[in-house]
């Protein structure tokens, strides 16, 4: 017998013990992609999401969870699951390329929006809790394409008080860190650093320095951090945000939700914007310098003792639908 013929048999001897039926065994996932928070402005705007909307319970670990996100790689993935709550219409997993997140906005008015689509929440169902880390979220339908959540009652944290160090993380001079509002960690379901820029060229020039971020603010609420200024591309906005998260694999986010909340409770808190009123409409532009411009209104709700919530308003649209083979 030839030797290749009998390092053929051999091979094909080891492969079927190790797997005796030798069929690799492939699931198909059907997902949905979607841009949310979208500006009609532009037609590539928003932040991409992927739902894979149609998941049976146990049918993903979360090691393959986290893997498709990571290949996906959009500041998040959703998986839906059935609910636990009984109050919850459905389960909502949210994954960065790097963690699992407990809250996020943009997959929460995404993954409701494609839900609503794909006929597993009825059109004349007018709003819905969705099951996140945190606990149930509501959601309202506005209209076809317009969606919005309410986020919890803020926790105002320590403000951040080293300008030096702080321009440092940016890559500014510390001067160009406005000195007339406080460096603050704000949350309204997830916390997040609050750093207010004199200008938009400044704001534009900012460039995270990660390992100082990691190292500076390790012991701190938040290491994801928005800097923001009241000089904006569109006279209609109120304020120009960027938001960095590097530690959860996204560099910079187009449309962050779940800043939206606690930067208009720190807006408010703040007086930061001339000539509004508390509980009016406050527009965020983001996402514009890495060309994805966005656009997120923020309503923040009041009763006897303050701010009790927020409300996060945005447009989504599908963009492209299929399968993922795993």
């Amino acid at each position: 017998m030839y030797p290749n013929k009998i390092l053929t048999i051999l091979v094909s001897v080891f492969i079927h013990s190790k797997n005796p039926s030798c069929e690799c065994k492939m699931s198909e996932l059907k997902f949905v992609q979607t841009s949310v928070f979208t500006d009609g402005r532009f037609k590539f705007s928003g932040n991409q999401l992927a739902t894979f909307w149609n998941l049976q319970p146990d049918s993903l670990s979360s090691d393959e969870m986290q893997g498709i996100a990571r290949e996906m790689n959009f500041s998040e993935t959703t998986f839906v699951l059935p609910n636990e709550i009984i109050d919850c219409a459905f389960k909502v997993r949210i994954f960065t390329p790097g963690a699992e997140l407990p809250f996020a906005g943009h997959p929460t008015l995404g993954t409701a929006y494609v839900l609503r689509k794909k006929g597993l929440i009825e059109l004349t169902i007018p709003s819905v809790n969705l099951e996140l880390g945190i606990g149930p979220i509501k959601v309202d339908f506005l209209s076809e394409n317009s969606v919005c959540m309410y986020q919890p009652k803020p926790i105002i944290f320590e403000d951040y008080t080293d300008n030096e160090n702080m321009g440092r993380i940016l890559s500014l001079s510390p001067e160009e860190i406005d000195p007339g509002l406080p460096m603050s960690f704000v949350s309204t379901g997830a916390p997040f650093l609050f750093v207010p820029i004199k200008n938009l060229a400044s704001l534009q020039e900012v460039k995270i320095n990660t390992d100082i971020l990691i190292d500076t603010l390790k012991t701190f609420p938040s290491q994801k951090i928005v800097v923001f200024c009241t000089e904006t591309h569109h006279s209609d906005s109120s304020l120009h945000v960027r938001m960095f998260a590097p530690t959860l694999g996204v560099l910079e986010d187009p449309a962050t939700g779940s800043a939206a909340g606690p930067m208009g409770v720190y807006t408010e808190l703040n007086s930061v914007i001339n000539d509004h009123s508390n509980g009016n409409t406050i527009i965020v532009e983001q996402g514009y310098e890495i060309n994805r411009p966005s656009k997120l209104l923020v309503n923040c709700q009041y009763d006897s003792e303050g701010i009790s919530g927020v409300r996060v308003t945005g447009h989504v649209k599908i963009m492209a639908e299929g399968f993922f083979y795993l």
